[in-house]
């Protein structure tokens, strides 16, 4: 609509300027008609550079994730990896679904922004925070809608929410994982499968214990505080 109002404001304004006979009527007409004309070009560009006629709409999700790691870890496993030449956002990888064959690659973009929080209980989630540009109304939208921008994205915000039954590793640590806890003595040997055998079964009777006994031992590993 706005498009429209343009064109005709300069169009009257060329039609009173040329046609129009009485020169006070014409300058008036004309002067009315080039006010229009510029109202409807500055409202153009600040709907385009501020959203004018635009309002923040924000929407929180909430889904639970599961582990990137094998069900047979016992522990919940979220990795994450720097990304930039500041490290400053990370990508981070999980299941989206308990039975899902291929992990998610969630990659951060200039419009989000990611951390990671502790929580309690047994199970992840990831928190959406979406804002988004709409329209205030009908009017605004008919007016300035024409260039597509509603429910335009502002940013959004992501926090993995991590409980004690999951550790968080950067690639690199997960890969180091193994070797650091294979043991290499037969004393060692040993005694990772007496540990092996308790944690057996106490995930039996108390799988979150036994979980946590898991990340602490994962932590001591990779000597993470």
């Amino acid at each position: 609509m706005i498009i429209l109002l343009i064109a005709l404001f300069a169009i009257l304004a060329f039609v009173a300027n040329m046609m129009i006979t009485n020169r006070g009527i014409r300058i008036v007409t004309t002067v009315i008609m080039f006010v229009g004309l510029i109202a409807s070009v500055a409202g153009v560009a600040a709907n385009m550079n501020s959203h004018y006629g635009m309002k923040e709409v924000t929407t929180t999700t909430k889904k639970q994730i599961y582990t990137a790691g094998t069900a047979s870890q016992g522990f919940g496993l979220l990795l994450y990896q720097g990304v930039g030449t500041n490290g400053a956002e990370n990508v981070y990888v999980y299941r989206a679904t308990d039975n899902a064959k291929k992990t998610t690659v969630a990659k951060p973009n200039l419009n989000t922004s990611s951390r990671m929080s502790n929580i309690s209980g047994n199970k992840a989630y990831k928190i959406t925070k979406t804002t988004r540009y709409v329209y205030k109304n009908a009017t605004m939208r008919l007016m300035f809608g024409i260039g597509g921008n509603n429910h335009q994205l502002k940013n959004k915000h992501v926090v993995y929410q991590v409980p004690s039954t999951w550790v968080a590793l950067t690639t690199t640590q997960a890969k180091s994982l193994q070797s650091k806890m294979t043991p290499k003595t037969d004393a060692e040997k040993q005694a990772l499968a007496q540990q092996q055998a308790q944690l057996a079964a106490l995930a039996k009777t108390d799988p979150d214990k036994a979980a946590q006994l898991q990340v602490a031992a994962v932590k001591k590993a990779l000597n993470i505080k």
